[in-house]
C-alpha cells in the first residue's frame, strides 16, 4: 500500500445563518461564511443598492472581524484593489463585490488582466430576480455570463426565497462559493464570476418588527473543500552551450536554477522574479537585436527555452523566438501557454536540463529542422560540461551587452527609472505601471534583490495605481510594521492618475506603506513609438497632452500624501529619506508649481 503523501483534511461544516427576515441577506451570509472558512480574508466593495444583502453579510455576527472589507468608490478601482489585494499571495484571493447594471461592466478590465495573469480573483455581481431581467427594469443587463471567455468558472445563482432562504438554497449558494474557490486557485487559475440574483427585501427586518426565531439550534451546511493536484513532474528539455534561457513575466526561481544549473545565459525582465541568477545578462535587448541581425554571430543562440510570460522587447519576442534557426521550448503547466512567435517545437509543465553532445554544427539555416541540424540524440551518459567554458560564454555576453546598452541614449525619464530600481531592495515591493518605464528598465538596469511586478498578462497599465495599493494594503494587513520594506509605484503621468480613487483609503483600513513615483513628460513617450513616427508633432501636443505634473501633485495632496514636484537628480536622496504612509513624487525635466488644469 502506499503510504498518503499529506494527512487527509478533516470535513468542514459552517452553521446555517440564523434567519434575518430577508432570504437575499441568508444567502449573503452562508456565501461569505463558507469563503471565510476556505480562506478568503478580503472583500473590495463599490457601493449599490441591489449589493445591499453582501454588505450586511459581512456585517453578521457568523462573519463579522474574518473577512477585511474595503470600500472603492469606482468599480474599476475596486477590482483592480482586489486585483492587487489577491496578487500578493495567489493562494489568498480577494473578491469584489458591485451592483447590477453597467457597474458590472466596469470590472471588465480587471478580470482580463486576471485571466492573462493566471491571478485568482472572485468577481461577485449583485442582480435582479428573474421575474425583473428583460422586461426594461431599473439598473439591469445581461450581466450573468459576461465575462463567460475569461472566467474559469461563471455561474447565474436563482434569487432565494424572499422571506428566507431555504436549505436547499441555502447549500447551493455554499456548494457553488466553494466551487468557484476552487476554480480560482486551482491548476489554472484566474477570475471566476458568481453572478448572484437577490430579490426584495434586500436588507435585514427592522429591530422591533415581527422578526423570524433566531434562537433555535442551527442546523449546519457541508463546505466542499478540493485538494490541488501536486505540482507536475519535471520533463527534461535539451540543452548545450548555445542555449539561453528566456524569463518573461513570472517565470519565478525556476528560470534561475535551470540556468544556473547548466551555466546558461539567462534573458530575464523585470517582473520575471529571476534577477539574481549567477547567469543572468543585464541589459540584453540592445546586444540581442545585433545579434539576431546577424546570421554569424559568434553569440547567436541555437536553442532558447522559454518560461514565464515574454511581452517586453521585440528582440527577444520576434528576433529570438521568431527565428528560423533558433529551437524554442516552452516551460508552462498551463494550456494557454506564450508562444507568440509559433515556433515552440516542444512544451512542458517543469523542466529538467538534459545536456546534448556538442555536434560541432552551426544552427541550421532557414527551411532545416532545428533538432536534426543542432540537437543529437540523447546519450545513455549526459556529455561532461565545462564550468569555465560555461563562465566565459556568460561574461561574454555581459561585456557585449553593457557595450551594447552603454551606446544607447539615456533621458531623464530613464534615470528617474533607474533611481527607484536602484533604490528598491531587500522587502521592498517594486510595482511597475508603464510600458515605457518598464522597457527603460530592461535596456539598463541591473539585478535586483526586490521584489517586481507588473501588469503584462496583457502587457498594459490599466489599473496599475489601484492594484499597487491593493498590494500595499495585503503587505500592511500581513506584516508587522518594521519587518516590511516600503511598497514603490513607478508609473507614468498616464497611468497615475487611471484609477487614482484605489488609493482613497478608508478610515478602518491598515496604512500602507506605498510610494508613488511619477514619471510626468507630458504622454510626450508613449506616443513617440514606431506607430507615431510619422505624426507631426503638433498634432501630438494637441490631443495627447496628459496632466501636468503640478496636478498631479495636488490631486495626490487630496488625497492625504506627502505630495511634492522634483528633478529626476534629486530623486535618489528623496527616495533615501524616511517615510511612512503614502508618499507622491512627481519627477519632471524641469517642475512646473502651476498646475495648468486648475
Amino acid at each position: 500500500m502506499h503510504e498518503p503523501s499529506a494527512p487527509i483534511p478533516a470535513p468542514l461544516t459552517i452553521p446555517a445563518p440564523r434567519p434575518t427576515g430577508s432570504g437575499a441577506v441568508d444567502q449573503a451570509v452562508a456565501v461569505w461564511s463558507a469563503l471565510a472558512e476556505l480562506g478568503l480574508a478580503e472583500a473590495v466593495l463599490a457601493p449599490g443598492s441591489r449589493s445591499a444583502p453582501l454588505v450586511y453579510g459581512l456585517a453578521a455576527d457568523e462573519v463579522a472581524g474574518r473577512i477585511r472589507a474595503h470600500v472603492r468608490i469606482d468599480e474599476r478601482a475596486a477590482a483592480f484593489t482586489a486585483l492587487g489585494l489577491g496578487r500578493l499571495d495567489p493562494a489568498r484571493p480577494a473578491a469584489v463585490v458591485t451592483t447590477s447594471g453597467t457597474a458590472t461592466a466596469h470590472l471588465h478590465a480587471a478580470v482580463m488582466e486576471a485571466h492573462h495573469s493566471r491571478i485568482p480573483l472572485l468577481v461577485l455581481t449583485a442582480d435582479r430576480p428573474a421575474e425583473l431581467r428583460e422586461v426594461g427594469a431599473n439598473q439591469t443587463t445581461r450581466q450573468a455570463g459576461m465575462f463567460r471567455s475569461l472566467v474559469r468558472l461563471a455561474v447565474d445563482l436563482p434569487a432565494p426565497t424572499a422571506e428566507a432562504a431555504s436549505p436547499v438554497e441555502l447549500r447551493t449558494a455554499v456548494s457553488t462559493a466553494a466551487r468557484a474557490l476552487a476554480a480560482a486557485t486551482g491548476e489554472h487559475p484566474g477570475p471566476v464570476h458568481l453572478n448572484l440574483s437577490f430579490r426584495d427585501p434586500l436588507v435585514p427586518r427592522a429591530e422591533g418588527s415581527e422578526r423570524p426565531d433566531r434562537t433555535a439550534a442551527p442546523e449546519w451546511i457541508v463546505v466542499t473543500r478540493r485538494v490541488l493536484a501536486p505540482a507536475p513532474a519535471q520533463q527534461p528539455v535539451p540543452v548545450d552551450s548555445r542555449t539561453v534561457v528566456v524569463a518573461g513575466d513570472g517565470a519565478g526561481p525556476a528560470a534561475a536554477a535551470l540556468a544556473d544549473a547548466h551555466g546558461l545565459p539567462l534573458l530575464a525582465e523585470p517582473s520575471s522574479g529571476a534577477l539574481m541568477a549567477d547567469g543572468l545578462v543585464p541589459r540584453h535587448p540592445a546586444l540581442l537585436r545585433e545579434v539576431m541581425a546577424d546570421p554569424a554571430h559568434p553569440l547567436r543562440p541555437r536553442r532558447a527555452i522559454v518560461l514565464g510570460h515574454p511581452t517586453l522587447s521585440r528582440p527577444v519576442v520576434g528576433a529570438l523566438l521568431g527565428a528560423a534557426d533558433v529551437e524554442v521550448v516552452v516551460v508552462d503547466p498551463h494550456p494557454d501557454w506564450p508562444d507568440v512567435a509559433r515556433r515552440a517545437s516542444l512544451v512542458v509543465p517543469a523542466a529538467i536540463g538534459q545536456e546534448m553532445p556538442e555536434t560541432g554544427q552551426d544552427a541550421p539555416g532557414p527551411g532545416q529542422d532545428a533538432a536534426s541540424a543542432g540537437v543529437a540524440p540523447a546519450e545513455p551518459d549526459a556529455p561532461e560540461i565545462d564550468p569555465a567554458q560555461r563562465r566565459a560564454w556568460i561574461d561574454a555576453w555581459r561585456t557585449a551587452a553593457d557595450a551594447a546598452a552603454a551606446r544607447l541614449p539615456q533621458p531623464w525619464q530613464q534615470r528617474a527609472a533607474l533611481a527607484v530600481w536602484e533604490a528598491s531592495g531587500p522587502g521592498d515591493l517594486l510595482v511597475l505601471g508603464s510600458s515605457s518605464l518598464v522597457r527603460d528598465l530592461e535596456q539598463h538596469a541591473g539585478p535586483t534583490s526586490a521584489q517586481v511586478i507588473a501588469n503584462r498578462g496583457l502587457a498594459g497599465i490599466d489599473g496599475t495605481t489601484a492594484m499597487a495599493g491593493g498590494l500595499a494594503l495585503a503587505r500592511a494587513a500581513r506584516d508587522e510594521p518594521g519587518e516590511r520594506g516600503r511598497t514603490r509605484l513607478l508609473v507614468g503621468d498616464l497611468t497615475a492618475l487611471h484609477d487614482v480613487t484605489g488609493l482613497l483609503i478608508g478610515p478602518e483600513e491598515p496604512r500602507p506603506d506605498l510610494d508613488v513615483i511619477v514619471v510626468d513628460d507630458g504622454g510626450g513617450r508613449i506616443f513617440s513609438g514606431l506607430e507615431h513616427a510619422a505624426a507631426p508633432p503638433a498634432l501630438l501636443r494637441r490631443f495627447f497632452t496628459t496632466p501636468h505634473g503640478a496636478d498631479i501633485a495636488a490631486v495626490a495632496a487630496g488625497l492625504g500624501a506627502d505630495a511634492r514636484s522634483l528633478e529626476a537628480d534629486e530623486l535618489p536622496a528623496a527616495l533615501a529619506e524616511p517615510a511612512q504612509g503614502l508618499r507622491v513624487l512627481v519627477v519632471q525635466e524641469s517642475p512646473s508649481e502651476v498646475p495648468r488644469n486648475s
